[in-house]
């Protein structure tokens, strides 16, 4: 839904009009109405920022008192973060969950980190990790909130012990994998369900072996026909995963 212009147009017109039918109201009385009208075009313009905002639950006063007390740590004045910033921190995790939430969050960071300029970028960029928190967003003035998107909320950890029992047959020792490799590969498609976790996923798989030089391309290519379970993505150290869907 968005407010057209000859809908302001028209408001301006009919108060304006008032005030010129009205010429000999006492001063008190013309600034109250002038008042009104100040106050219809900035509840106009504020409704057309909400309007703006899309689908974002999250609003900027929300992501500033979270980060509140962060103040002294990123413009250099503490070089800890407080426990008071971390939890404002960890709040921004909570709040900003959607797509929307978190590149409207984004761009309130962003907006608020350039208007400081004695926030230091390195402090800001560090401040999750000093909180032991993960941000579904960088927290910098340089960051682009449009190319923010859905998280992975699939881990490593997972996807390695969904693969630990097949490292025999990967590394070429048994011929077969076992019942316990299979169950592990059949638990790889619920847990990379979305575009994000796919990608992840197949990431966590890639690195893994990588840093294995012992798996044989063949055999973890042929792991999910073996063990009659479909992945979403190939088990493969060459995979470009950013084009998996």
């Amino acid at each position: 839904m968005r407010l057209s212009l000859p809908f302001t147009i028209e408001i301006k017109l009919k108060l304006t009009q008032t005030f010129t039918q009205t010429p000999t109201l006492p001063y008190y009385q013309k600034t109250k109405m002038k008042g009104a009208v100040i106050s219809v075009f900035v509840m106009l313009a504020m409704f057309q920022f909400m309007v703006k905002q899309g689908d974002a639950a999250v609003s900027c006063d929300q992501v500033r008192s979270s980060l509140v007390n962060c103040v002294p740590f990123l413009t250099g004045t503490q070089a800890v973060p407080t426990a008071a910033c971390c939890i404002g921190v960890s709040r921004l995790q909570t709040i900003a969950v959607t797509t929307a939430d978190k590149q409207a969050a984004c761009n309130c960071v962003k907006d608020t980190a350039a208007s400081m300029p004695s926030i230091k970028e390195d402090a800001a960029a560090s401040l999750p990790t000093k909180c032991n928190v993960q941000i579904n967003f960088p927290i910098s003035r340089n960051t682009d909130c449009k190319n923010i998107q859905q998280q992975a909320a699939v881990n490593c950890v997972q996807v390695r012990s969904s693969l630990v029992g097949c490292i025999p047959y990967l590394t070429g020792n048994v011929a077969v994998p076992s019942a316990a490799c299979c169950t592990g590969v059949s638990r790889l498609p619920t847990i990379a369900v979305t575009t994000a976790d796919k990608q992840a996923a197949c990431n966590c798989v890639k690195d893994t072996a990588a840093s294995m030089p012992t798996i044989k391309e063949d055999a973890a290519a042929s792991l999910p026909a073996k063990c009659n379970v479909q992945v979403n993505f190939p088990i493969s150290k060459n995979t470009d995963c950013s084009k998996i869907q």
